[in-house]
C-alpha cells in the first residue's frame, strides 16, 4: 500500500521530499562544523559556513509543506529548534527602539581595508568618506582592522582620528615585516576614556592577523576591550573574480576549463587552511579572555559567520549585539550576502541598547558595525 501510495504522489512533491532531506543532512553537518574544530575534521567547516543558506532552504521548504498540510514541515521546525541560538544569531527582526540613545558607550569595529590606499574602490573620496562616518557616529571605543598610517602622506590619519572629539588615546599595534618608520600597518583601537594598560596576543603562524586587549579606565570602572582580526583566506584577483562570476551569476564562456579549475582548487586550499587557523586563533583569544579581570567587549573581523567553530568558541559566555538588538541578516561583507563575518560580544556586565550596521555605503569591503553597550547599574 505504501508503494502505491509513493506512486500516486505528484513527481514534483516526491522531489521536494528528496531535496528537503538533503538540506536537513547539511544542517546536521553544520551543527556538527559550529562544534568540531576544523583541525580534527574541516570539511564540516564548509557547512557551517554556508547555514544562512541552508536555513533559508529549510524555510522555502517549510512553506511548501504548510501550504501542503504534510507532515515533513514538523521535521524542519523540530531540527531548526535544536539550534535555535544558531537561526537568531543569523537572522533578526527589527527591533522598535532601533533610535541613538543618550548615554552608553557607542562601540564601533571597523575593517577599513587600510582606508582605500591601494584604491580598490572606484570612488576617490572613499577615504574622506570613512573619517566622516567616524566622525558622524562619534565612537568611545573604536576598533580599526587592516589599519594604516604614512607619515609621508598628506592625509594624516592619526591626527584625524584624534581630532573626532570622541577620541583623545589610542593603542596601535603593527604587524607587517615590511613597514618603515614612515610607513606602518597594523591594527589600533581608539578611546575617549583613559588607556591605563595594553598588549598584544600574536598569532605566531600568520602574517597580517593580530588580538590586541585594551584596558580602559571609564569614570569608577575599567573595562578591557579585545580587538581582533582572525585569519584571512589571503586570495588573489583571480579568486576574487572567480567568486564575483559565481555570486553575481556571470557568464563563465571563455574562460580556458583548467584556470576555472585551478582557481577552485586554490580558494578550497586556502580556505581549509583559514578555517584551521582561526579555529587555533580562537581558542587562543578565548583562553587569554577567560582570564579578563574587567567587564569585556570583544571586536573584529572574525572572517567566519556566527555558525563556525570560531565564532562558537569565542561567543561561549558571551552575548552578541546582533542578536540582542539586530535586524535582518546583518550582512558586513561586501561580496557576498548574508555573510556576518564583522561581531561586537560582551561580556553580562553590559547591556546592549542597539546595534547598526553601515550599508548604505560602500566605504571597504567590510561594513562597519556600532553598538551602545551600557554597563548595568553603574554610570558610563
Amino acid at each position: 500500500m505504501s508503494g502505491e501510495r509513493e506512486k500516486k504522489q505528484p513527481f514534483f512533491e516526491r522531489l521536494m521530499r528528496f531535496l528537503n532531506v538533503l538540506a536537513i543532512l547539511a544542517l546536521l553537518c553544520s551543527y556538527a562544523g559550529g562544534s568540531i574544530s576544523p583541525e580534527r575534521f574541516w570539511p564540516l567547516a564548509f557547512f557551517a559556513m554556508a547555514y544562512p543558506l541552508i536555513l533559508i532552504s529549510l524555510f522555502v521548504f517549510s512553506a511548501y509543506w504548510l501550504l501542503k498540510r504534510r507532515w515533513f514541515l514538523f521535521i524542519n521546525i523540530a531540527l531548526l529548534l535544536i539550534k535555535w541560538d544558531y537561526v537568531q544569531a543569523t537572522v533578526q527582526f527589527p527591533k522598535d527602539d532601533g533610535q541613538k540613545l543618550d548615554g552608553g558607550i557607542n562601540v564601533m569595529s571597523f575593517n577599513v581595508r587600510l582606508f582605500d590606499y591601494y584604491r580598490w574602490a572606484d570612488d576617490g573620496n572613499t577615504r574622506k568618506n570613512s573619517f566622516e562616518y567616524i566622525y558622524r557616529n562619534q565612537p568611545n571605543v573604536l576598533c580599526i582592522q587592516e589599519f594604516y598610517i604614512d607619515s609621508n602622506d598628506d592625509f594624516k590619519v592619526m591626527d584625524t582620528l584624534l581630532n573626532t572629539n570622541t577620541i583623545k588615546y589610542s593603542h596601535l599595534e603593527n604587524y607587517s615585516k615590511t613597514q618603515t618608520a614612515d610607513r606602518k600597518w597594523g591594527m589600533a583601537t581608539f578611546s575617549s576614556y583613559p588607556i591605563v594598560n595594553k598588549g598584544v596576543i600574536d598569532f605566531d603562524s600568520t602574517f597580517g592577523n593580530l588580538c590586541l586587549y585594551t584596558d580602559i579606565k571609564m569614570n569608577e570602572d575599567t573595562i578591557r576591550v579585545y580587538n581582533l582580526h582572525l585569519q584571512s583566506v589571503r586570495i588573489g584577483n583571480d579568486q576574487y573574480l572567480f567568486i564575483d562570476q559565481l555570486m553575481l551569476n556571470k557568464s563563465m564562456k571563455g574562460v580556458p576549463a583548467i584556470k576555472l579549475l585551478g582557481d577552485f582548487k586554490l580558494l578550497v586550499y586556502r580556505m581549509v587552511h583559514a578555517f584551521i587557523e582561526r579555529g587555533k586563533q580562537a581558542q587562543k583569544v578565548k583562553t587569554h579572555l577567560n582570564q579578563s579581570p574587567y567587564p569585556t567587549v570583544l571586536c573584529g573581523d572574525f572572517n567566519d559567520t556566527p555558525n563556525s567553530y570560531a565564532y562558537n568558541v569565542l561567543r561561549k559566555d558571551l552575548k552578541d549585539t546582533f542578536v540582542e538588538n539586530g535586524s535582518g541578516f546583518g550582512n558586513t561583507f561586501v561580496r557576498v550576502p548574508f555573510f556576518r563575518i564583522d561581531n561586537i560580544l560582551y561580556s553580562p556586565e553590559f547591556e546592549c541598547r542597539t546595534h547598526e550596521v553601515e550599508d548604505d555605503a560602500i566605504l571597504s569591503d567590510h561594513y562597519p558595525i556600532l553598538a551602545n553597550l551600557s554597563l548595568k547599574n553603574r554610570s558610563s
